[in-house]
């Protein structure tokens, strides 16, 4: 019999494959921004927002009617209807491709299929990291999704968005700016204890006269190892700083591939931190698919993403389907964030 994906991977399997996804590997930006999953997502997010005020959205650009751009809905209702991250994919293309270069089973096409619906879970996961470094770059997120190009504040007070001198200049006061950027932060009610920037950041800093004379002194100046430069800012600033240089994939307008970075290059960003090292969290809600598993779940899904399956009739396919509910929750950036810009 021709090879069926919906009759050989069941519902319940799907459902396995979702809760037994591993997470990848966590870097910088899920330290700063943890994943959480609850079943309560609007709730726990207000719950986390501990009373703030909530994100404003403003649309660029709609595909689709003028009329979608002025009803400029509340964030509450963008909160279900535009944070659902989806990637899908037509099996049906992929299966016979696969078949025609000499896939030769059954169970070789079924470890087919979840190599491509784990390729869809790696790339949600990617997204929702895009979005953890878009807050911490500019405050903002922008978001491109279901025929809608918006914008959503997360009410960063414009001081807390710092000018920063030429940091490429060995004379510039780096210094001076850091002061600034705390002083910022303990003006607006915060204490400022975590940096996260670039290693182009960090070997302007590095290589900083002032900073070099404030650790060997005038006569002694050379480049800073990492290790001086860490102990000089936690000396003068109580600051501990990681950096950020993970980069991602996009598909550019023109069809080309594209190459972007999580976090902006030339910006050092200041955050009031909790003991763990984060600053808010990355929460995850059940996603409307996962109502097809409701039989299949014995207890709480903890499951991130959630994998789906189902044929079209015109044209005929059977498409595959990674999504996830997602929003980052920056509960302090009224004032705990303080990002640092123009830095070279």
């Amino acid at each position: 019999m021709p090879y069926n994906v919906l009759d050989t991977i069941t519902e319940e399997e799907r459902l396995k494959f979702s809760q037994n996804f591993p997470v990848p590997s966590a870097g910088i930006l899920d330290i700063i921004f943890p994943n959480v999953k609850t079943q309560f997502w609007k709730a726990e997010y207000y719950r986390l927002m501990s009373g703030q005020n909530l994100p404003k959205v403003a649309y660029v650009h709609a595909l689709d009617t003028e009329a979608h751009i002025s009803s400029r809905p509340g964030f509450e209702k963008v909160m279900t209807e535009k944070f659902l991250i989806k990637e899908k994919s037509n099996l049906s293309e992929k299966l016979q491709e696969a078949i025609e270069n000499g896939v030769p089973d059954d169970e070789s096409l079924t470890k087919y299929v979840f190599d491509d619906a784990t390729r869809l879970f790696k790339s949600v996961f990617e997204r929702t990291k895009v979005m953890k470094g878009q807050i911490l770059s500019t405050g903002k997120l922008n978001i491109n999704e279901n025929r809608v190009k918006m914008e959503v504040d997360f009410g960063v007070p414009a001081d807390a968005k710092v000018d920063l001198s030429n940091w490429s200049k060995p004379d510039s006061d780096i210094m001076g700016d850091i002061k600034k950027m705390v002083e910022v932060a303990e003006d607006n009610g915060y204490v400022v204890n975590r940096a996260v920037t670039s290693k182009k950041m960090i070997g302007y800093m590095r290589n900083n006269e002032a900073m070099q004379t404030a650790v060997l002194g005038a006569a002694n100046k050379r480049l800073l190892t990492k290790q001086e430069l860490a102990n000089l800012l936690m000396q003068e600033f109580d600051i501990e700083v990681a950096t950020c240089e993970g980069k991602f994939n996009y598909d550019k307008a023109d069809g080309t591939l594209g190459v972007s970075r999580y976090f902006k290059e030339n910006v050092f960003t200041l955050y009031a931190a909790e003991a763990d090292g984060s600053f808010g969290a990355g929460l995850w809600g059940p996603t409307p698919d996962e109502n097809a598993y409701k039989a299949f779940i014995e207890q709480e899904n903890r499951s991130f993403v959630t994998l789906s399956m189902w044929a079209t009739p015109d044209p005929v396919a059977t498409w595959t389907k990674a999504s996830g509910l997602f929003i980052p929750v920056a509960s302090k950036s009224n004032g705990g964030l303080i990002i640092g810009t123009k830095g070279e």
